[in-house]
C-alpha cells in the first residue's frame, strides 16, 4: 500500500489580540494628535497673532511691535510718535471688534480639532479641519484689511505728507527711510500646527492599520 502523503495546509495565523491591537493603534494616533492639538490652541489663546519690525539707520535695533488676542505690546510710544509726523494713526487694534471676538475663535479652534479626530463622518471632519485651517488665514487677512485702514487713513494736515500706502501684513514694506517688516505671530504659526496634527492624523492611522493588517495575514502557519 502506498503511503498516505498528507499536504500541510498553509493558513493565515491568527494572533490573539491582533484584531484588537489594529483597533487601538488608530485610536491611540487619533486621541494624541487631538489632545497635542488642544494643547497647542491653549498656548496660541495667550500668544502673539501678528508682529511687525519697524527699521532705520537712526533706529539699527529696530522697534517692534506685537498684536495679541486682546492687546498690542511693543515700542508702541515711539511708533505713534513717528506716525503722528506723517498723520498715520498708531498700530493699536485694542477695541476692534475682532479682537474681543479672538478667545471665542479659540474655543471653537478646539472644538473642530476635537470633532475632526473623533468623528467618522468624512465630511464633518473635512470641515472641521477646514474651519480650522481657515483660523490663521482669516487672521492675516484681517490684520491686512487693518493696515490697508491706517495707511490709507493719513491726517492731511500732518506736517509730513506721503502718498497713501498699504504696509504688509507679511513681508517688508518701505517707507521713506523705513522698513516695516510683517510676519505671523507665534499664536498662527501654532494654530497651523494643530490643524495639519488633526488632518494627518486619519491619514497615518489608515496607514498603521493597514501596515500591521498586511503583516499578519503574511505570516503563514501550518495546520
Amino acid at each position: 500500500m502506498s503511503p498516505l502523503v498528507e499536504t500541510a495546509k498553509v493558513a493565515p495565523t491568527v494572533i490573539p489580540g491582533a484584531a484588537q491591537g489594529r483597533a487601538i493603534r488608530p485610536i491611540l494616533v487619533r486621541g494624541a494628535s487631538g489632545l497635542t492639538a488642544v494643547a497647542l490652541l491653549l498656548i496660541a489663546a495667550r500668544s502673539p497673532i501678528w508682529r511687525a519690525q519697524f527699521t532705520a539707520p537712526q533706529y539699527p535695533d529696530g522697534l517692534n511691535v506685537a498684536a495679541y488676542g486682546n492687546s498690542v505690546k511693543g515700542d508702541l510710544g515711539e511708533i505713534s510718535e513717528l506716525s503722528h509726523y506723517i498723520g498715520m494713526p498708531a498700530f493699536n487694534f485694542v477695541g476692534m471688534p475682532e479682537m474681543r471676538l479672538w478667545p471665542l475663535v479659540i474655543v471653537v479652534a478646539i472644538a473642530a480639532a476635537l470633532v475632526a479626530v473623533v468623528t467618522r463622518r468624512r465630511w464633518l471632519r473635512r470641515l472641521a479641519c477646514t474651519g480650522l485651517w481657515l483660523v490663521p488665514i482669516g487672521a492675516l487677512a484681517d490684520v491686512q484689511y487693518r493696515l490697508w485702514q491706517t495707511g490709507h487713513n493719513l491726517d492731511p494736515t500732518s506736517p509730513i505728507r506721503v502718498t497713501p500706502f498699504t504696509p504688509r501684513v507679511v513681508g517688508p514694506t518701505t517707507l521713506m527711510n523705513f522698513t516695516i517688516s510683517g510676519y505671523p505671530g507665534t499664536a498662527l504659526v501654532l494654530i497651523a500646527v494643530a490643524a495639519a496634527l488633526v488632518t494627518l492624523a486619519p491619514v497615518v492611522a489608515r496607514r498603521l492599520t493597514r501596515s500591521r493588517a498586511q503583516v499578519t495575514d503574511a505570516e503563514p502557519k501550518l495546520s
